[in-house]
């Protein structure tokens, strides 16, 4: 077995300017835009898991993308109108 080569030191920060941290940038304590607002508490969810046809998710998907929502924002939502539409409907109709 060959011995190792002794590593390579750095000597001085000039040699490698990318190491070299730059805080000309850096604030700390009070800055001057406000820190952003906090998010609203997320509801508790629990999972939900199912099967459908994949072109029904595929069309879910981009309708989501489309609008910006989540999809499962867009599951809950349409599992309330769905709940809803049966309550008003009345029993048997």
């Amino acid at each position: 077995m060959s011995a190792r080569k002794p590593r390579k030191t750095v000597s001085g920060a000039a040699s490698n300017p990318a190491l070299t941290p730059n805080a000309d940038r850096l604030i700390v304590g009070d800055t001057a835009t406000p820190p952003p607002a906090p998010k609203p508490p997320q509801p508790k969810r629990v999972p939900f898991g199912s099967y459908i046809d994949p072109e029904l998710h595929k069309e879910l998907k981009v309708a989501c993308a489309v609008d910006g929502l989540e999809i499962r924002d867009a599951l809950d939502q349409a599992l309330r109108l769905w709940l809803e539409s049966r309550n008003t409907d009345g029993p048997g109709d």
